[in-house]
């Protein structure tokens, strides 16, 4: 899509203040019209918390691919790198505080976001990056392209203030055994030696029944553990992020801010049961997490 568009959709505004409109947090990913998971899960809990969010999406689905049917397509490469082009042009990246970025989709898109982010990070000091690595769950095993998990490592990662994989993708990552806690410790450790300051590490197993989340610098090792719920919605991770970004916008400290965003997703997650919908309540995320900041509290082991 580099043609420019056509003249009929060109039109100017005789009335329009010069100042641009304040973002926060640019968020890359996918985009559904049903359902909860990418952009589609995270943009409602940071709206909900005040924060501006520029979307720009990789894929547009009518849903998760776990349904019978799923429509829609992978952005093709040449759009999506158009629409960074044009958050480029209008400044966005100068202007937000973070970045955050989720499903590709495809190779091509991986390789088309590493390409702009090596132009605009060096033009915008203020803007941290956060990168979810999504490659697959242990349920699941990988669902996307091979190659996108080289562009992660090679082209991502140095790059990246945050990263923030469940156990299977830092396993993937590192090559190293990460579904128990003191694993996926040693693995966050050597991938902070690829670039990040932070490794949040979800979805790693605990005592029975309970799931750990660890947040791993190369100065602290944070612990949280929480119950784990018998229910398997898209989503979850999504919501995790979008919820620590906001809380961090805020000026909430790392620990607090995750402890918040963890209480946000269980109790989502708990309301999904109770209504027994078959999507994620997202919408129950932000308030959960403003309202319960100890439910889950922070474990300091290093």
């Amino acid at each position: 899509m580099n043609e420019p568009l056509e003249s009929h959709l060109v039109h100017g505004r005789r009335q329009r203040p010069d100042g641009p409109s304040p973002v926060d947090v640019i968020s890359v990913q996918s985009q559904l019209v049903y359902g909860h998971a990418g952009n589609s899960a995270a943009v409602p809990p940071l709206r909900a918390l005040g924060v501006r969010v520029a979307e720009i999406p990789t894929t547009l689905l009518s849903n998760a691919p776990f349904y019978a049917t799923t429509r829609g397509r992978v952005l093709p490469s040449d759009w999506f790198a158009d629409l960074l082009l044009g958050a480029g042009e209008r400044g966005l990246p100068q202007r937000a505080r973070m970045l955050v970025s989720g499903y590709f989709g495809s190779v091509g898109n991986g390789a088309a976001f590493a390409d702009w982010l090596d132009v605009v990070l060096p033009a915008s000091p203020q803007l941290r990056y956060c990168l979810d690595p999504v490659i697959g769950d242990t349920h699941t095993g990988p669902y996307v392209e091979p190659g996108l998990e080289t562009i992660f490592a090679e082209r991502l990662l140095p790059h990246a203030w945050l990263v923030t994989p469940n156990a299977f993708e830092l396993n993937r990552l590192t090559g190293l055994p990460s579904l128990e806690e003191g694993d996926a410790i040693a693995a966050a450790q050597a991938l902070l030696a690829r670039g990040p300051q932070w490794v949040l590490a979800h979805s790693v197993g605990g005592e029975p029944g309970q799931l750990v989340t660890l947040a791993v610098s190369r100065d602290a090792i944070w612990r949280w553990s929480s119950p784990h719920l018998p229910v398997d919605v898209a989503g979850t991770g999504d919501v995790l992020m979008s919820l620590l970004v906001a809380f961090l916008l805020r000026g909430e400290a790392f620990e607090q801010a995750i402890s918040r965003a963890i209480a946000g997703v269980h109790v989502a997650l708990e309301t999904t049961l109770a209504n027994h919908h078959e999507e994620f309540d997202v919408l129950a995320a932000a308030p959960a997490a403003l309202a319960f900041p100890d439910r889950f509290v922070a474990e300091r082991l290093a």
